[in-house]
């Protein structure tokens, strides 16, 4: 029986995705995304993919860094049992942790490929507690004008919930204008901020009071100082009431016992593409147990979860909505990186209805995904 769980196959194939329009952060600007896809197969012939995306926030994931690592991962681990996917996925982060895009999407694959052969669907082996999810809509830190142009056609296809990409590099008043922009395009959305590590904390906190003076809502603000400024956040903890969310600050779950321990942030964007299942898990209870432990000694807000993505086709996003339903903690989602990208070849996974995700019906093993 455990012969047909070996992990027998590995393949990796780096794509280049060119995207619709330019994505434009504090970070830089991409029109394209240097991915690799990977195909994991088991002795017994179950299936399973996953996706490396290349970031700019992460510049040194590039296609070869990710095709290597890969392949040295597949070395050191053919024909380990799938089963014991715990001990599996520990020992690709020792063995290539430095290439944390490429573990995830080696763990990815191996998830998928071990439920299909176990066949059960991915996000019933995570919870199961939904089949559908809300996603927003990014927009890139581009003029007023054009963030203006880019909500009012979010609008029309359905979406209420934005997050504005920020850039502390420029004038102040650039990034008042694009809230500003964006309210007036859509009067009734909910706005979220992304910094991108950009801000300082005196930028921070003119940018929120200007906010305040215009009367437009700043829902949460994700990532403002550079990542693990630990120092910063926890200089801002006491003078600033719009909710922090960490990013880059947290990839590990020591990284997120840190930011929880010291109520340096509200919550914690978790991306699969980056942390994987197993540490993005672990990152969520460490936020859960310390709020826990905090709320049994004082009043406190529980944590805010979101899931988020880098640049994956739907062939890599597919986990992270699978298993935002299976564990149904989310406050936000921002998995709209098959919106950002041209076409790709792909069947299955989800089906998107403007901002809505839905798991196809009925739920086939696995992610039900595959290349095209």
């Amino acid at each position: 029986m455990q012969e047909k769980f070996r992990l027998s196959v590995l393949r990796v194939v780096p794509v280049r995705w060119p995207l619709r329009r330019p994505f434009v952060t504090s970070l830089g600007a991409k029109s394209y995304s240097d991915n690799v896809r990977v195909m994991a197969r088991l002795s017994g012939g179950a299936t399973g993919y996953g996706e490396a995306s290349s970031s700019l926030a992460m510049p040194f994931q590039t296609a070869a860094n990710m095709s290597a690592a890969l392949r040295r991962l597949f070395h050191s681990l053919r024909g380990s049992d799938a089963r014991d996917i715990e001990k599996i996925v520990s020992a690709a982060w020792r063995l290539e942790g430095k290439y944390p895009t490429a573990v995830a999407a080696f763990e990815t694959a191996l998830w998928d490929a071990l439920s299909r052969a176990l066949g059960m669907p991915f996000s019933v082996l995570w919870g199961g507690a939904s089949t559908t999810i809300e996603t927003l809509m990014s927009v890139s830190a581009v003029d007023p004008e054009e963030v203006s142009a880019r909500v009012r056609a979010g609008r029309r296809r359905g979406f209420r919930l934005f997050k504005l990409k920020l850039n502390g590099h420029e004038p102040p008043e650039r990034d008042r204008a694009r809230l500003r922009a964006a309210h007036r395009a859509c009067p009734r959305g909910r706005f979220l901020a992304d910094a991108n590590q950009s801000y300082s904390p005196e930028n921070l906190s003119a940018f929120l009071a200007a906010a305040r003076r215009d009367g437009l809502s700043v829902e949460v603000l994700e990532e403002p100082f550079k990542k693990r400024s630990w120092a910063a956040l926890a200089s801002v903890r006491a003078t600033v009431r719009t909710p922090l969310l960490l990013d880059e600050s947290v990839q590990t779950p020591a990284d997120a016992r840190r930011a929880a321990r010291g109520r340096l942030a509200r919550g914690v964007n978790v991306k699969l593409a980056k942390s994987g299942l197993l540490r993005g898990h672990h990152i969520l209870r460490e936020f859960w147990g310390e709020d826990e432990r905090f709320r049994r000694s004082a009043a406190s807000p529980r944590p805010l979860f979101m899931i988020g993505c880098m640049a994956e086709s739907k062939l890599g996003l597919a986990a992270s909505v699978h298993w935002a339903c299976g564990l149904g903690v989310f406050d936000y989602a921002d998995l709209d990186s098959d919106l950002l990208l041209k076409p790709t070849p792909c069947r299955g996974g989800y089906v998107r209805r403007g901002p809505t995700l839905s798991l196809p019906r009925p739920l086939p093993p696995g992610l039900g995904v595959e290349p095209a």
